[in-house]
């Protein structure tokens, strides 16, 4: 039963009907085989109707499932009144009359069925439709019994002889049927439900046959010509198995999930509903109207009743549709206030998009920082002036402007600072500029402007002084009066260029001039910035790729004790020959390194090379040799400096009292106490520190007392112009005086003549470098210079 299909089963339903009929037909009434197999078929068909309609119970699970139940219920009802009847008859040889037990489960299999219709009607109508549909149930059940009553029933009972129940047994089976019939066809045609059409079909069918047999049964029961083998009898198992067979159908996945298939409330069945009642009646006066007995009492009352509920369910309609049309008023109320708020909301929504857009707009070409317009509302700018330019015969000047020394700023004082200090810098340009000029943040601190409307490239200056006397003043930044320069590269459209490109690469170019010409100055744009722009860029890949290739070489020049001439030192610097044996000066890799970082690795071999030379000079005899190396600003300030000189001491095995470390003044500009803890840390582990090329930068005396330094070297243009110059006299002599007041030895570099080193001697210097003893040697040739020793003359 489990595997069987609908479409098996409509087979197996046609071939029971076809047997029973052949049975009841063409075998001997009166025979034991015949009442056997008659009896079997009368149970055949309930026991299947039950076992199929619990099994779709079982796998239903949505709300129709005690739908099925209560049917299944229904035909267990019928069973059971089926098998009193046959055991009774059969086996205990009673002739059950009529009414008795059978009719009672009968009765309940109605029962079920009619509350598993008004459960599908419950689930799904709201209070008010219910109630209508109980008035139309009790107009047809009053109209229908009336009927009943006056042209069957009352003719058919037994005159005074009829008991209540014999009366109310006979007015229940059709009251029953139609309730039955009008609950189905009303869940049929009255609203949407889960039941697809060929289920509610089968349904409806099998309920129409049922109404017949039990009318036909009625009828032959009251006429005493009923016998076991009417015709009518297969009809109540075809009711069953056709519900059954509808069952099989709503377990069909496909049709359930067809909204093809659902029930639909239209106009039309709404309309044929609510007639329904109306017709009847109609049709019980046309009976009163047509019938000319004198006894009409039953047609007369339930005419009455009829009428009367007739009249009350349309009042009820007329208030509930009262309810419903203020209902609907208050709906419309509240819809048209919802309406006008959300009118309001979408006015509002619009207009804060349109304030977003703008907000994007002005994101996507204004600095969020400054307000300024940023580099892409720039260049649109900037090719507009161009155009004008072209068009009007005028010139323009791209100015490019980086606030010198920025970068210390911003690490000294914070980024909250450096964002205020933009801030207020670029009000401060603004103020000062032509309502026709515009200026522009590139990111950083690096701005540009564009002057229009110049004749000649000489009508920027006066602009340029004007915004460099507004900065003469300090900026006042969170209390803190800050000092502020530009460095600023200007080109001139269109002598240094037709396109933005060209214009801006250009001005960068001379901004990058002003700065190694001592920062806080313009530069006008020349063919000759462009040349070594060039050559920076090819120099910058020929940097990368000396380092690679290893083309560095170190050489070293002594360090000689003033008083005895003696080599106590030197100094490890570098040298570049490339691999054409083209020689590059320091002077212009050096700046370039340090601009790409690419002076650390760089750093990094130097000391590793020049401390492995060193400990071999000591190792040959040589341990009173002190080893200088020089380290950039970005070295000496970089996170990895202690432990790259702890690695190469280990690696190398050099000493580190035998190691001074050069740094210049500069390091204490871009963090002072950064600078200091750096030192201490190196001293702790034993490396001496050197000042270099003092009195060139930029730094106080106060600085100068704080640095725990051991030595002091003298720049070698004091000591050039000493012997001639009095002023570089008197400043060499104070030096000396300042470095052994702080308790650090002095070294002077640069010597080159006999004169200056007796002057050095006669002013206190301790220890001589320079041209004088020796220039910067190779590792081999400075090895034969320790074996051989040096005077004061030149070696070379």
């Amino acid at each position: 039963m489990f595997s069987i299909t609908k479409n098996r089963f409509s087979i197996f339903i046609l071939f029971y009907m076809a047997i029973y009929y052949y049975w009841m037909l063409f075998s001997n009434t009166s025979d034991s085989v015949y009442k056997a197999g008659y009896q079997f078929l009368s149970w055949l068909a309930p026991i299947t109707a039950f076992a199929i309609l619990f099994y779709v119970y079982r796998k239903t699970f949505d709300r129709n499932r005690i739908f099925w139940l209560l049917l299944s219920l229904g035909s267990l009802s019928y069973i059971i009144a089926e098998s009193i009847s046959v055991v009774s008859y059969n086996m205990l040889n009673i002739t059950l009359g009529y009414p008795g037990v059978p009719d009672f489960f009968y009765f309940l299999q109605i029962g079920c069925y009619l509350a598993a219709f008004v459960y599908q009607l419950k689930q799904q109508q709201e209070i008010s439709y219910q109630i209508k549909f109980l008035f139309d149930i009790t107009i047809i059940i009053t109209v229908s019994t009336a009927l009943s009553w006056h042209f069957l029933i009352q003719h058919l009972l037994p005159g005074n002889t009829a008991s209540p129940l014999l009366i109310a047994v006979s007015l229940g089976y059709p009251i029953g049927d139609l309730l039955l019939l009008f609950g189905v066809v009303s869940l049929y045609i009255g609203f949407s439900h889960p039941l697809p059409y060929r289920v509610a079909t089968l349904i409806i069918t099998g309920l129409i046959f049922q109404v017949f047999a039990d009318t036909a049964h009625l009828y032959s029961t009251f006429a005493n010509t009923y016998s076991s083998g009417n015709l009518y009898n297969p009809l109540w198992a075809f009711s069953l198995l056709l519900v059954a067979l509808a069952g099989l159908h709503a377990l069909e996945p496909s049709k359930r999930r067809s909204s093809k298939l659902a029930l639909a409330p239209t106009d039309e069945h709404i309309s044929i509903r609510i007639l329904l009642p109306y017709f009847i009646l109609m049709i019980l006066f046309i009976a009163m109207t047509l019938e000319q007995k004198e006894d009409m009492t039953g047609l007369i009352i339930g005419a009455g009743i009829a009428a009367f509920l007739i009249l009350t369910r349309q009042i009820f309609t007329l208030g509930d549709n009262r309810r419903l049309l203020t209902k609907y008023n208050q709906l419309t109320s509240v819809l048209e206030h919802k309406i006008e708020q959300r009118t309001v909301e979408v006015t509002s929504s619009n207009n804060q998009l349109k304030e977003t857009v703008q907000q994007m707009k002005h994101m996507a070409y204004y600095d969020v920082l400054s307000g300024l317009p940023n580099r892409r509302l720039f260049l649109e700018k900037l090719e507009a002036s161009i155009v004008e330019a072209k068009n009007k015969s005028y010139k323009l000047a791209v100015v490019f402007i980086d606030i010198d020394r920025f970068k210390n700023i911003n690490d000294t004082f914070g980024h909250e600072f450096g964002d205020l200090l933009l801030q207020a810098f670029s009000q401060k340009i603004v103020d000062n500029l032509r309502s026709i000029d515009t200026l522009s943040r590139q990111g950083g601190d690096e701005f540009t402007l564009i002057l229009n409307n110049i004749k000649d490239g000489k009508d920027t200056a006066p602009i340029i002084h004007k915004l460099q006397k507004a900065l003469e003043k300090p900026l006042l930044i969170k209390g803190q009066e800050l000092y502020i320069s530009m460095s600023i590269g200007i080109s001139v459209y269109p002598k240094d260029g037709e396109t933005s490109d060209e214009l801006l690469k250009n001005a960068d170019n001379a901004m990058y001039s002003a700065k190694e010409k001592g920062r806080n100055n313009y530069q006008f744009f020349s063919e000759d910035m462009a040349f070594i722009a060039a050559r920076k860029t090819a120099l910058e890949g020929d940097l990368n790729r000396a380092v690679i290739n290893k083309e560095f070489t170190l050489h070293y020049q002594p360090q000689i004790l003033a008083k005895t001439g003696e080599i106590i030192g030197m100094e490890a610097l570098i040298r570049w020959q490339k691999k054409d044996g083209s020689i590059v000066s320091p002077g212009e890799f050096i700046p370039l390194a340090e601009e790409t970082r690419l002076i650390l690795p760089i750093g990094e071999w130097v000391l590793y090379t020049a401390c492995l030379q060193a400990k071999k000079w000591h190792d040959d005899g040589n341990s009173h040799l002190k080893l200088a190396v020089n380290l950039s600003s970005l070295q000496f300030m970089d996170d990895g400096l202690i432990a790259t000189i702890q690695q190469v001491l280990k690696k190398t095995g050099f000493s580190a009292s035998s190691l001074e470390l050069e740094i210049t003044e500069s390091v204490a500009l871009d963090d002072a106490e950064k600078a200091i803890a750096r030192m201490q840390t190196l001293r702790e582990i034993g490396v001496q520190i050197a000042i270099d090329d003092f009195g060139t930068g930029y730094s106080s005396l106060n600085y100068l007392k704080r640095f725990p330094l051991n030595n002091l070297k003298i720049a070698q243009p004091f000591v050039q112009d000493m012997a001639t110059n009095p002023r570089d006299m008197s400043l060499v002599e104070a030096m000396i005086f300042i470095a052994h007041s702080l308790d650090m030895s002095v070294i002077a570099e640069g010597v080159e003549t006999e004169e200056q080193l007796a002057l050095l001697k006669e002013l206190g210097c301790d220890e001589i470098q320079g041209f004088l003893f020796s220039k910067p040697l190779p590792a081999d040739r400075f090895t034969k210079l320790l074996m051989n020793g040096v005077t004061s003359v030149k070696v070379i």
